[in-house]
């Protein structure tokens, strides 16, 4: 039996877009055969990486430096697999064939892992220059550690060449139809938008309410379906409704399936899986047109913007709230389009990509 070992940041029991997509592989490769370990690591921070037993507990329970979770409730992780909560000796880590750091800080720590740990891997699923104050050259150091780079779209892909020298490997994410599927028909939605919430600034929320405010001028009876793991920082309008974390059925049924729209002004990401999840629910993406976001979504399933353009997202906006033919058709293109992207699929790649056969 092949065993593999994921390596996260710390777990504060809270949904996130990255970890759910680890979670789902390691889901799916226990099915699979394989013995499946989660690492969540203590601290990112080398400097605090060799930090006793005792004083981990004294920050945590004490002190509260940190505030870990030791339990994961917001996910379903099959039972036989193995976690390991705030980790931070090299002798904590479990011993694998294979060991698979998920975010640019997991690296360092990763990378100096003695080989009894691991055949090494360094899963790429964003350009997370903001774990180093936006340095380019820091993250382009995490290209370089010796690690088998795994990009999950085609702009991450020609960033960790151009910070690398290198080929990663292409491994496309995907979304769960068990949770997304069409639970409410495409015709005859209300004129419902659909946004998420995020405290980091390069998703935009805040620009998806300004831009949402104007659409309300021009379609009185507009309604906005706001969702997201954090709650929101400001005082909300009448016609918005807040879901704080919505879970899959509360998405499928209330946000997405009621939706003819769902807005993503984002102006960085790295494979947007909520666009997918919104697709199989029959919501139209009216998007930025970034990376990530444009390894799914095109011109003939979704409507593409350039970044931060207030005007161009009011009018796209407005005109398919306007045009229920247009936007109709639209959401059953994508629809039909993302059913490509399952987890069956992308595991073939990943367990390829292990074997050294990608």
């Amino acid at each position: 039996m092949k065993k593999i070992n994921f390596v996260l940041p710390a777990n504060f029991d809270r949904p996130v877009g990255g970890f759910k997509i680890v979670f789902q592989y390691a889901n799916e490769l226990n099915q699979r055969g394989y013995e499946v370990s989660m690492t969540f690591l203590f601290n990112m921070r080398e400097k605090h990486f060799l930090i006793s037993k005792a004083q981990r507990f004294v920050n945590n329970h004490i002190h509260q430096v940190v505030k870990h979770s030791e339990e994961l409730t917001w996910f379903d992780l099959d039972k036989n697999v193995n976690i390991y909560y705030d980790v931070a000796t090299q002798n904590e880590f479990p011993d694998a064939d294979f060991v698979v750091a998920t975010a640019a800080p997991t690296t360092t720590i990763v990378s100096k892992l003695p080989e009894t740990k691991g055949k090494k891997f360094y899963f790429i699923q964003n350009f997370e220059t903001w774990f180093y104050d936006e340095s380019v050259e820091k993250i382009n150091e995490t290209y370089n550690l010796g690690l088998t780079n795994i990009v999950i779209s085609n702009e991450l892909r020609q960033k960790v060449i151009e910070g690398s020298g290198k080929e990663p490997k292409y491994l496309p994410n995907f979304y769960n139809p068990d949770e997304f599927f069409l639970a409410k028909p495409i015709e005859n939605r209300d004129n419902i938008v659909c946004l998420i919430n995020h405290t980091h600034e390069v998703k935009r929320t805040k620009l998806g309410l300004e831009i949402l405010a104007e659409v309300k001028k021009q379609v009185p009876d507009l309604k906005v379906e706001l969702f997201g793991a954090y709650e929101p920082v400001t005082e909300l309008a009448d016609y918005v409704n807040f879901t704080y974390k919505a879970n899959p059925e509360q998405l499928r049924n209330d946000i997405y399936g009621k939706s003819k729209i769902y807005l993503l002004p984002s102006v960085l990401e790295g494979w947007v899986l909520t666009g997918m999840e919104a697709m199989a629910c029959g919501a139209t993406v009216v998007s930025s047109r970034i990376g990530g976001i444009v390894d799914y979504a095109n011109d003939g399933n979704s409507i593409l913007i350039e970044p931060d353009n207030k005007a161009a997202f009011v009018k796209a906006i407005v005109d398919l709230l306007n045009d229920a033919d247009k936007c109709e058709t639209l959401a059953k293109k994508a629809r039909e389009e993302v059913q490509q992207y399952r987890i069956e699929y992308s595991s073939d790649i990943l367990e390829r990509i292990l074997q050294g056969n990608e």
